[in-house]
């Protein structure tokens, strides 16, 4: 089975392509120990001298007498079946499932979404990753924003959930609620006290 990848360049980095694949295709991330035959081949033979698993993504950089012209269609092609043999990817370093979704929530932070959040004043803060959860603290603008529901749930999970689709769920480490002070907007007329 060939999995569907497409490449993205590396800014400021000629050599390296990320080559963007399904979310959790393998299932770790970090520098790869060994590869199936297809893409450790290129390895062996020095063509291939970095490859690094994100968590949407391959990471591959040529070493410098190589070239994305000549070797690139070779490569994409042994990458896309090496892809469809999970099994045989080894990681040098074992990372947990929650260094995954770890690594998502970051990627995720520091993109479009985190981008927003700061945008308005506000703060998402990661407390814990753990078990599949992600634990968050709302800050600035976002502690007390009618709205931080929906940019957690619309924005932040569910960017997190297309980068790591295992995540169970995202909880907010001590939401803030009518009892504990936080005050939604006047909906209903507030009578004068006599």
């Amino acid at each position: 089975m060939t999995v569907p990848i497409h490449a993205e360049a590396v800014p400021g980095a000629p050599q390296e392509l990320r080559w963007v694949m399904p979310a959790g295709t393998l299932g770790f991330i970090g520098e790869v120990a060994s590869a199936p035959v297809a893409v450790q081949a290129f390895v062996d033979d020095g063509v291939i001298t970095l490859l690094r698993v994100e968590p949407d993504a391959v990471r591959i950089r040529l070493d410098d007498n190589h070239s994305w012209r000549t070797a690139g269609g070779a490569i994409r092609s042994a990458l896309g079946s090496a892809l469809g043999e999970p099994d045989a990817w080894r990681p040098v370093d074992e990372g947990s499932a929650d260094d995954v979704l770890r690594a998502a929530v970051d990627q995720v932070l520091s993109g479009e979404v985190g981008a927003f959040i700061r945008s308005h004043g506000g703060a998402l803060t990661v407390v814990e990753v753990a078990s599949g959860v992600v634990t968050v603290s709302l800050g600035g603008t976002c502690a007390h924003c009618p709205a931080s529901d929906v940019t957690l749930t619309d924005r932040f999970e569910e960017a997190v959930r297309e980068l790591f689709p295992a995540m169970v769920e995202v909880r907010v480490a001590s939401a803030p609620s009518i009892a504990s002070g936080r005050r939604l907007l006047g909906l209903f007329p507030v009578s004068p006290r006599s």
